[in-house]
């Protein structure tokens, strides 16, 4: 997988909530939570579902990312160039767990998602893997998961006769 922003060495916003009461009120059946465990907890799982966006040089990682693509599918001059103008990016390992036939082989998709300008984002999907006759590591890179997918099940095909 390509570089993971550096987001968890930024200092958290808000006090630290203490570690012996992140609770306050007298009913231990329902207590209330202290208003620093919220805010802590909002800042470490972005709760309302939005990005974080901590890479920096997004532009830059993003050149980086084609440029590794070893597909010749993978998203060309158009897209390259509006990635140009991204102000940061998340990197995200997708959840479904794929490996190669009959243990053939390792495969992983990660989502890389760019903040334009504009507030816009553009996702990237990358698909790594060593499903290559020497077992080399590649990358290949889609415009969408689905293809994204695709292109794995059809490299943990075993191999024609």
């Amino acid at each position: 997988m390509t570089e993971q922003p550096a987001a968890s060495a930024d200092p958290r916003p808000g006090p630290a909530p203490e570690p012996e009461a992140p609770w306050h009120g007298s009913d231990p059946a329902g207590p209330l939570p202290d208003e620093a465990f919220v805010r802590a907890l909002a800042a470490e799982g972005r709760p309302d579902g939005r990005r974080a966006y901590p890479g920096r040089d997004a532009a830059d990682h993003a050149r980086r990312l084609l440029r590794r693509a070893v597909n010749a599918d993978r998203p060309g001059d158009d897209t390259r160039l509006l990635l140009a103008m991204a102000v940061g990016y998340d990197i995200v390992r997708l959840a479904e767990p794929r490996a190669g036939y009959a243990g053939r082989g390792w495969c992983s998709i990660y989502q890389h998602a760019f903040l334009l300008p504009d507030g816009g984002e553009v996702c990237l999907y990358e698909l790594e893997h060593d499903l290559t006759d020497d077992r080399r590591l590649v990358c290949e890179v889609y415009a969408d998961e689905a293809s994204a997918s695709r292109a794995a099940r059809r490299r943990a095909l075993p191999p024609r006769p």
